[in-house]
């Protein structure tokens, strides 16, 4: 694996023609998460959307035909991943169809722009989209390679395996081996990296997902619930998302009565779980070891805790940073807005004092976190959104307040987020030969992780935005 390990420049300024191309971009304060370095007055040069040379000082040798950019009072940093956001989605609908209801997210085209460049404009140069239409995530992929559409990378999951009432294009649920086995060679044949298993599936519908996957070359990624992450793990999962690992099969005996006891057809299982969990327990010892040895890259997603635990006061859950929540819906399609209220939704039946209950175990879900980082455990970041805005480094400030090191939540957030998915080789890092895709900061991350919002602008790939324009051409 290629490492920034010293910023140096390498002998690359040899003709004014090998850099007809180049932008140079100087006065930096360039973080590195790799090295865990900061460097004043520092330099990068670009060449045909890759890095071809980093620095301090001045750099020496320069051809005259090199574009200079002096970015004094900036940060650099590598583009952020968002490991969670859902690209390609539409706003979340129920309706009745044959007497049934049904839920779908169907997105449209203009909602994926509208949110890949609201995206770009925060700093995310990638994302992991773990579920969607598998046609709209393959039209987007060719939109942005052939420049058509202006956002980040995007490595998909296709349609969640999930039965009804989810539907429409963004679910599906096969029924027998050959519709499983079509279902994953379509997903693979339109260029999905991930299969996404869902809460729905039984076990063994969940070892069937993990198989077919496997044998079309798909990654399996479950959100589940019933079934336990260490049964998961047995199974061959390879990532897990969100801090919601609420099998009973996690809890200890006597409290796993008590759970199943209070079971009932809500989300109240969302806090009664941390409330009852023995971190320090053996069947949660054994989770961690488990995660750790297989190397399960588990994907947090903590502000869907804190949302669904303030849904009653949703503007002051909603607010990130220095972002009220009327800024933060104006990031946000208009087409999208019907999805705050189905966040409402996803704690119907509440009373203030499950809300109380709700809030008093965040600490605990941020304890999970922790544990997980002190495991060992690989960790990526990432939104549940349709990709960066002000919520992810809202996202980061909760890794970090869950008493994770600054650098390495900045680690979790490009380089490591770039290796779990397989990209590590040729972005995530501030190293000569990489991917030009950075994001430059009014502020100091390491100072304040809420400054991962005060994005100035964005490299893709070699190509400038400002955060100004990207946002003024979403509206």
């Amino acid at each position: 694996m290629i490492r920034c390990a010293t910023f140096v420049l390498l002998g690359l300024f040899v003709s004014g023609e090998v850099f007809a191309a180049s932008e140079l971009y100087t006065g930096l304060t360039l973080i590195d998460p790799v090295q865990e370095t900061r460097i004043q007055n520092a330099y990068i040069l670009i060449t045909d959307g890759r890095i071809a040379a980093v620095g301090a000082g001045t750099p020496s040798n320069v051809p005259r035909r090199v574009r200079r950019h002096n970015f004094s009072g900036r940060y650099a940093l590598p583009g952020f991943i968002d490991a969670h956001a859902h690209i390609t989605a539409g706003p979340q609908k129920i309706e009745m169809r044959s007497g049934a209801p049904l839920v779908t997210n169907e997105g449209t085209d203009d909602i994926t722009q509208f949110s890949a460049r609201v995206a770009l404009a925060f700093g995310v140069t990638t994302v992991r989209n773990p579920g969607g239409n598998p046609e709209a995530n393959a039209r987007y992929d060719k939109a942005i390679a052939s420049g058509a559409w202006i956002g980040p990378e995007a490595l998909h999951a296709g349609a969640v395996m999930q039965p009804p009432p989810m539907g429409g294009t963004s679910f599906a649920y096969p029924k027998s081996e050959q519709e499983w086995q079509a279902r994953a060679a379509r997903e693979a044949a339109l260029g999905m990296r991930y299969f996404k298993l869902y809460v729905g599936l039984s076990e063994a519908e969940l070892e069937t997902g993990i198989r077919v996957a496997h044998q079309h070359g798909l990654k399996a990624i479950a959100h589940l619930n019933t079934v336990s992450w260490t049964r998961a793990i047995e199974l061959g999962i390879d990532g897990l998302e969100h801090a919601l690992p609420t099998s009973p099969d996690l809890l200890e005996p006597r409290e796993r009565e008590t759970y199943l006891a209070g079971l009932g057809p809500d989300s109240k299982f969302m806090y009664r779980w941390f409330e009852l969990v023995d971190y320090d327990g053996p069947r949660m010892r054994e989770l961690f070891a488990a995660l750790n040895r297989k190397r399960v890259v588990i994907n947090l997603t903590l502000l869907v805790n804190h949302i669904v635990y303030n849904t009653d006061d949703l503007d002051r859950a909603l607010a990130s940073g220095e972002y009220d929540a009327t800024e933060v819906e104006q990031l946000i399609h208009p087409a999208m807005k019907p999805n705050f209220e189905m966040l409402k939704a996803s704690a119907a039946g509440w009373t203030a004092s499950d809300y109380q209950r709700a809030r008093a175990v965040m600490p605990k879900v941020l304890e999970f976190a922790r544990r997980s980082y002190e495991a060992g455990i690989p960790i990526i970041i990432g939104t549940d959104g349709s990709g960066g805005g002000p919520f992810y480094a809202q996202e980061l400030a909760l890794h970090v307040k869950a008493g994770i090191p600054t650098w390495a939540v900045l680690r979790m957030s490009t380089s490591g987020a770039a290796d779990a998915m397989d990209i590590g080789h040729r972005t995530g890092r501030l190293a000569t030969g990489y991917e030009a895709d950075i994001v430059f900061l009014t502020a100091d991350p390491l100072a304040d992780i809420l400054n991962a919002a005060k994005v100035y602008g964005v490299l893709n790939n070699g190509r400038f935005f400002s955060t100004a324009e990207l946002l003024e051409g979403s509206r």
